[in-house]
């Protein structure tokens, strides 16, 4: 028997959500949308990568123009609205989830004094 496989949305749907296994249940719904959105946003983010490695950030054509590639373009934007999904699941995770200092805020606070 095959074991079924998930599709690359799915499979980054359910590694994110891992994360969120403990959030507030009036919280839940929200972010449930926000995970299904960096999912998608990260699998094309993916493709787009692997579009723009092989066709090059700037295009020439035959004549000798040069233009960005629309992929280029289409994946900054798509970057920057995932960046922003990924800093409001990292704040609402922030407020549910208080893991104590590390290494780094006790740098912090070593040197505001």
């Amino acid at each position: 028997m095959k074991k079924k496989q998930l599709n690359p949305v799915n499979k980054e749907y359910k590694r994110l959500s891992t994360l969120f296994k403990s959030i507030d249940a009036s919280k839940a719904k929200l972010v449930d949308e926000l995970l299904k959105k960096a999912a998608f946003l990260k699998v094309e983010l993916d493709k787009l990568e692997s579009i723009i490695s092989l066709s090059y950030v700037v295009q020439t054509s035959n004549k000798g123009n040069q233009r960005v590639n629309l992929a280029y373009k289409t994946y900054l934007q798509s970057l920057s609205t995932y960046q922003s999904i990924i800093k409001t699941l990292n704040t609402i995770l922030g407020r549910d989830i208080d893991d104590g200092d590390d290494y780094f805020d006790e740098f912090l606070k070593e040197v505001n004094k």
